[in-house]
């Protein structure tokens, strides 16, 4: 089914890339200028990774609901929807105050994260033939990163200059934008409706998402850490907090091109294993250089921060078409849903955990550890899984 015509297919494109980068750097931004929220608000490295928490963890429980409600509203409506709720977010997390209205705003944020890829991946299911579908999910996925790569860079810098309010309020004209956009560009109908108005029937999912959740929230847990790079930069390396946003920075440029290339591969070559087996392996690599920085290689953080962008970082592009495929259109949203509580529960407790570890230690090695077991852990499962043909 296609409902795109080809030479509207890059602003298409460009809005679900758009929609994925406000949708999840909610999340990014705390901590590409963790220094600035811990010293402004007199808050702890672990307060810090429970503000992140209750983003990613939010998002998770509230996956399997928002997958569901995006199958039944279609793509378009939870597409605002995403795209509005962010724009509130930002607001909140530019201006707060306190540790509470901060975690205010990264639990309304939640609903963004939520959304973000059910909303996008119905449209893609809706709107695209098979055959097309790999190298949009890779570009829409490397939106997340983009906004990184832009934040990291521009964040810090407006943070220094003008507080952090000027950079979160930018943002939040960014999303609302896109929720205006999105309301007059999209059509307006869910393209999968049940002839009575109830909400689609229930769909069995097939093993392969719960394969792909399981590997999303071990990669989930590992790549949690790259929360921790600006703040491991900063403390242990000894460098600015402008350069510890370069470092995160350098993690979305390298995943944007990477996304984009994973998804082409695995849908080319129906690849999907293989893809999420490599990139489990680049992970490991990445926990490795990390060590080597905390060690006194300092220089071994930026190695870390190409090898996170062109692994864990870059996972979402495969198991978001991978879903896609496997799922259906019909059943896209609910499978989302279902891969996004996996990974969102692995990204969400992390943070929190590793905060405490480095509170509590005041080293960053058990964190680096802990994050390269769980790479391992996901190259084992990706070992055991023998993955289907794909759904056409």
């Amino acid at each position: 089914m296609e409902t795109i015509q080809p030479d509207r297919r890059w602003a298409f494109t460009a809005l679900l890339f758009s929609t994925m980068g406000v949708g999840t750097f909610i999340a990014a931004s705390l901590g590409i200028i963790a220094v600035v929220f811990i010293t402004e608000l007199g808050i702890s490295r672990a307060q810090l990774g429970f503000v992140f928490a209750i983003n990613t963890v939010g998002a998770a429980l509230l996956s399997p609901v928002v997958g569901r409600i995006t199958d039944r509203i279609g793509g378009r409506a939870a597409m605002i929807v995403v795209a509005s709720t962010a724009a509130v977010s930002f607001l909140l997390l530019g201006f707060a105050g306190s540790l509470v209205v901060l975690a205010v705003g990264s639990g309304v944020g939640a609903i963004a994260q939520a959304g973000s890829n059910p909303a996008t991946n119905k449209l893609i299911a809706e709107d695209l033939p098979a055959g097309s579908q790999g190298t949009v999910t890779g570009i829409k996925q490397s939106g997340v990163q983009a906004f990184i790569f832009a934040g990291g860079l521009i964040v810090p810098s407006m943070a220094l200059a003008w507080g952090r309010a000027s950079a979160y309020v930018m943002f939040a004209a960014v999303a609302l934008g896109l929720a205006i956009i999105g309301s007059r560009f999209l059509p307006k109908q869910p393209k999968i409706a049940s002839t009575d108005g109830a909400s689609p029937p229930r769909e069995r999912l097939p093993a392969a998402i719960w394969w792909i959740a399981g590997y999303g929230f071990l990669l989930g847990f590992s790549g949690s850490a790259t929360i921790m790079f600006a703040l491991f930069t900063t403390e242990s390396l000894g460098r600015s907090i402008v350069v510890g946003g370069a470092v995160a920075a350098v993690v979305g440029l390298t995943a944007m091109p990477a996304r984009i290339a994973w998804a082409r591969h695995a849908e080319r070559h129906h690849a999907y294993r293989s893809s999420l087996l490599a990139i489990s392996l680049l992970a490991v690599l990445a926990s490795l250089a990390l060590l080597g920085a905390g060690a006194g290689v300092w220089w071994l953080i930026w190695v870390a921060a190409v090898l996170t962008g062109l692994g864990p970082s870059s996972w979402n592009s495969v198991g978001m078409l991978g879903l896609i495929v496997f799922a259906g259109p019909r059943a896209a949203g609910h499978a989302s849903g279902v891969i996004l509580f996996g990974f969102l529960i692995g990204l969400g407790i992390g943070p929190p955990l590793f905060g405490w570890m480095v509170d509590a230690s005041g080293s960053y090695a058990g964190v680096w550890i802990l994050s390269l077991l769980s790479a391992v852990a996901g190259a084992l499962v990706m070992v055991a899984w023998k993955p289907p043909e794909p759904r056409l």
